[in-house]
């Protein structure tokens, strides 16, 4: 078993950069000062990339009067000076910085062990327990042992670079930030599906929740060759595939569902079944799933294949952490809000609402209405609600629309979107160019009592 650390590689890493400044930008590369075993050579490398920061040039006069003093108490100056004599060449300096950053990972993998050993003796349940673990090794594997505290100096270079990207992007006439939706006036207000973002799609029973999500999924996997992970609680495998080939395909889901679109829409379905075949799309159903095993799950289908977008219908279906169902629900959607951060990806997650928004005049839900918790409000970048009026008022004019209201959203604009909803084909789309509801004729208004008899004598 070799040792954990490389003091030659570590001093001949330290010696190139002050030899050699320009190639410091590409040597820190997965580095920090962590990644050194020996303090004062955490400390050497501390000074350097502060010497760099400022502007100034790098040498082992700059770097060492910068530090000034080691932490065995012995002067900087004469250190980085041995270090810099010492160096063995400088054309090596890639193979002893990859030399350090794998011995930084070992000890990891090390301390790793004795935190998993920690865990498993915890009083956490098993899927906690799997999740905590790969998280941790999920932590080591993106090297965050980088300081969580930065200063604002030292990323807003970075963050110059994402404004111009934007610039960029916008005057190429790319407009969106995240993923597509597939409908344009919601990715106007939204600016597609952001990483990071947790997404609230909640709407009373037969509105269309599963519907609308399942065509961001689909939008993304197909359209935008995105990998994206499906994870229902409520339908088997089957029935989502029946519902993404009729989507796809513009095919009646009744026909799907009762075997005669293989003959009505032949062409059609294996079309949209060798499109689906295509995508990275993929399906999980498993019911009773507690959000620790979805996040293992997600963690692992990560590391495997990809995921650029998770879906999970629906959060009532899942089993969280507390003493009652209320803390139960707030465990869950901070839950997934984590795992949108963690995972740097757009969660969607379906949710019910309560039976309140049935009782007012105005049946269009509102973020109180959602289920169990006030918590989903809190969790949630952006909240979506499905309306649909058809589902209320047999006769009304806007049959055959749907309504996407954004009941919350961060650094976005709220409203209503109006799309159309196909329900024999199991999607939504973008509306005509121009559409607009029809207007409700209106009963004369009476003004005084003679007009009012004048009315009765018209019969």
């Amino acid at each position: 078993m070799r040792d954990p650390y490389s003091i030659e590689a570590e001093h001949g890493l330290l010696g190139a950069m002050m030899q050699r400044p320009e190639l410091i930008d590409s040597l820190s590369d997965d580095l920090s000062a962590e990644s050194f075993y020996f303090p004062e050579n955490a400390e050497v490398y501390r000074g350097i990339m502060a010497v760099r920061a400022a502007g100034k040039s790098v040498d082992f006069l700059t770097v060492g009067d910068h530090v000034g003093t080691l932490p065995d108490g012995s002067p900087a100056f004469a250190y980085c000076a041995e270090i810099v004599n010492g160096t063995p060449s400088v054309s090596s300096a890639k193979t002893y910085a990859v030399i350090v950053r794998e011995r930084a990972v070992e000890r990891s993998l090390f301390d790793l062990g004795s935190q998993a050993m920690d865990i498993a003796h915890s009083d956490q349940d098993v899927q906690a327990k799997i999740a905590a673990v790969q998280a941790a090794a999920m932590a080591i594997d993106c090297g965050s042992g980088d300081d969580d505290i930065v200063k604002v100096g030292d990323v807003l270079a970075d963050q110059l670079e994402v404004w111009q990207e934007r610039h960029d992007r916008h005057a190429r006439g790319e407009t969106l930030i995240g993923l597509s939706t597939g409908l344009k006036e919601l990715d106007e207000k939204l600016g597609g599906l952001q990483p990071d973002h947790l997404y609230i799609v909640a709407g009373r029973p037969a509105m269309g929740k599963t519907t609308l999500a399942m065509g961001m999924v689909i939008e993304a996997a197909v359209r935008q060759s995105k990998s994206a992970l499906v994870i229902s609680l409520e339908m088997n495998k089957g029935q989502l595939l029946d519902r993404a080939v009729a989507s796809e395909g513009r095919i009646p889901l009744t026909l799907v569902k009762n075997g005669t679109a293989c003959q009505s829409h032949g062409a059609e379905l294996a079309a949209a079944a060798g499109v689906l075949r295509r995508a990275p799309l993929y399906i999980a159903d498993r019911a009773g799933s507690s959000i620790g095993r979805i996040r293992s799950l997600a963690r692992r289908h990560k590391m495997r294949y990809g995921l650029d977008l998770l879906m999970i219908d629906y959060l009532q279906l899942l089993e969280g952490e507390g003493g009652n169902r209320t803390e139960e629900v707030s465990s869950i959607s901070r839950g997934c809000k984590l795992l949108a951060k963690e995972l740097g990806i757009p969660v969607v997650l379906l949710s019910q609402l309560s039976r309140k928004c049935e009782e007012r005049p105005n049946k269009r839900p509102i973020p109180s209405d959602l289920r169990e918790s006030g918590a989903i409000e809190q969790d949630a970048d952006v909240i979506l609600f499905v309306y649909r009026d058809e589902v209320y008022h047999e006769n009304t004019e806007a049959k055959g629309i749907a309504e996407i209201i954004i009941g919350k959203g961060r650094d976005i604009e709220m409203g209503t979107i109006r799309t159309a909803f196909l329900g024999q084909y199991n999607r939504f789309e973008n509306l005509a160019a121009g559409w607009k509801p029809e207007p409700v004729e209106q009963p004369e208004k009476v003004t005084s009592l003679a007009s009012r008899y004048r009315q009765k004598e018209k019969f």
